[in-house]
């Protein structure tokens, strides 16, 4: 319907890209499982390529150009934040006129400060989420009901709305 700008997300799954969200409409804040990065040049190297190296017995994959130690390219525990995703995500957020959480308990940061960024600057914000959250209070609209089942009979009402 050309109303999403943009998925942002802590996931590392790659489900939004498996729904069908466009690649280049996901902001994933917390990296992602598909790519493995040298730690010394940044190098990136498709998983499944590491993958078949570990299962022929390489016990601690290095870089093909620096001989640097690789890993996941998610941001572990202590890590700093992407700047590049980040900042992304928080211009989108200062940007939107609508921020619509899905199933998040909005507890983790950066990205449960989003929706107060876009709160702040003047969007309306729904809350889709099974349980309570810390930002419902700010929201425009809470639905505590399933995400999924929630999303499909919102975006149903939209397409009558855009038709009728």
């Amino acid at each position: 319907m050309g109303k999403l700008d943009c998925v942002i997300t802590q996931n590392i799954d790659s489900l939004h890209q498996k729904s069908g969200v466009p690649e280049e409409k996901i902001i994933e804040l917390h990296g992602t499982l598909k790519w493995v990065i040298c730690l010394e040049c940044g190098r990136r190297y498709p998983r499944e390529q590491i993958q078949s190296r570990l299962e022929l017995g390489e016990k601690v994959p290095r870089c093909d150009s620096c001989g640097g130690i690789m890993k996941p390219a998610t941001i572990a525990f202590g890590q700093p934040m992407p700047e590049r995703e980040t900042g992304e995500a928080e211009t989108r957020s200062a940007t939107c006129d609508l921020f619509l959480v899905a199933g998040s308990s909005l507890v983790v940061y950066p990205a449960a400060r989003m929706s107060l960024i876009a709160k702040d600057n003047g969007a309306k914000l729904i809350i889709v989420n099974l349980t309570p959250t810390p930002h419902d209070r700010y929201a425009d609209i809470v639905i505590y009901e399933k995400t999924g089942e929630t999303l499909s009979q919102i975006v149903e009402q939209v397409k009558a709305k855009l038709n009728g």
